[in-house]
């Protein structure tokens, strides 16, 4: 009966660590309206750490059957929402200036992203882009990129939203899944770096970063066509 509690206790921390998303997006918000944008960067890296994490603790620890009474998916979509969606878009739109309306058309993008009912299809892949928005700030502020540019690039991606379009899932997606992992770990290093200097780090690692989201856009092109 002890056991069985402390695994009860420890899948219950597993829903309070996916929740503790909802609190880094409230820091990260703060942090945006005090002008620290890098370090509300940062914060919103911390969430996407938590969110990589979590799902396997969940299933390892066989969260859905030990705490029934909490959906864990829609926890996960809440907290998702917040830290991969409105706040980067939040945050385009006070650093670097991007329209309202630009970001109102990504929001409800988003919105309608998150809620189709194949926006992770039965292969195992994303349904349009998967809102990785954060990503693209990371990119913006190393790349100091201007107002009119942000805006083109979250357009398009806007759009690629609700494209039905299938991106690789990269913990999921059985095609190409090794080399997505192998691929993956370098790039890791790359982004954890930008994310410690952000305006101070180096171009050439910046540029050489790029290789992932190339890759991802190809590898996921020639998955589908094997499918």
């Amino acid at each position: 009966m002890q056991t069985y509690n402390l695994r009860s206790f420890a899948a219950f921390l597993v829903h309070v660590l996916t929740a503790s998303g909802v609190l880094l997006a409230f820091w990260a918000l703060l942090l945006v309206f005090d002008g620290r944008y890098g370090v509300a960067l940062q914060v919103l890296a911390l969430a996407g750490f938590i969110d990589a994490i979590d799902g396997t603790l969940a299933r390892r620890l066989d969260v859905k059957n030990r705490i029934p009474w909490i959906d864990g998916a829609l926890l996960d979509n809440i907290a998702d929402y917040l830290t991969w969606v409105f706040l980067p878009l939040f945050w385009a739109h006070i650093a670097i200036g991007v329209p309202a309306v630009v970001i109102g058309f990504c929001l409800m993008a988003s919105v309608f992203g998150f809620s189709h009912v194949k926006a992770k299809t039965d292969d195992n892949f994303f349904r349009g882009f998967p809102s990785y928005w954060n990503f693209l700030m990371v990119y913006f502020f190393v790349f100091d990129a201007g107002s009119g540019l942000a805006t083109a690039i979250l357009l398009v991606c806007g759009v690629l939203v609700l494209a039905p379009i299938k991106l690789i899932y990269p913990s999921r997606t059985s095609v190409f899944f090794r080399l997505t992992l192998v691929m993956s770990i370098p790039y890791t290093v790359l982004l954890v770096t930008m994310l410690w200097l952000l305006q101070d780090t180096p171009q050439w690692v910046s540029v050489i970063s790029l290789y992932y989201p190339v890759y991802y856009v190809i590898a996921s092109v020639v998955a589908v066509a094997r499918k």
